[in-house]
């Protein structure tokens, strides 16, 4: 299953976009977004960039993803 997840675009080669996504680098294609600049802040989904994001809503998205991915969750054996 993919989850479509904001970023900020930190560099644009030839229809490439390289991004940061909670400090992990990731490339994606930028077809789809014609008109994105150096950092915008783009929604990822499956390997593209599908829209770009209010900057606002952006970083509230990552807020969101961070404080999600410093959830410890122990689960317990189901019986």
């Amino acid at each position: 299953m993919c989850i479509a997840h904001p970023a900020k675009v930190l560099e644009i080669k030839d229809k490439n976009i390289i991004c940061d996504f909670l400090g992990v680098a990731e490339v994606c294609v930028g077809d789809l977004c014609p008109t994105v600049e150096v950092g915008d802040y783009v929604l990822i989904h499956g390997g593209y960039a599908i829209e770009i994001l209010d900057p606002k809503e952006a970083e509230l998205s990552l807020e969101i993803f961070e404080e999600l991915s410093n959830i410890d969750i122990k689960a317990e054996p189901s019986l």
